[in-house]
């Protein structure tokens, strides 16, 4: 099976301003949690992370990530 490459979306920052933080969302899959895809991210803040990424998910079961920070896990809706 031919693996997806994550998607990586960034947020250009004028000069100055403070860096952002790296996030991945991770797309599961099975009772086993087995991983299909992810996107590759950078938000402001975590609580802007889990916003984007209840977006993205669109009732599917994923975990959000930010290095090795676990910041939110969902279920699939449904």
């Amino acid at each position: 099976m031919e693996q997806k490459r994550p998607y990586r979306a960034t947020v250009k920052r004028a000069p100055g301003e403070p860096p952002l933080t790296q996030y991945r969302l991770y797309f599961m899959h099975g009772a086993e949690r087995r991983i299909t895809y992810s996107h590759e991210f950078e938000a402001e803040s975590d609580e802007r992370a889990i916003r984007i990424s209840e977006g993205w998910r669109e009732g599917r079961r994923a975990e959000l990530w930010s290095g090795s920070r676990k910041l939110r896990s969902w279920d699939a809706d449904g």
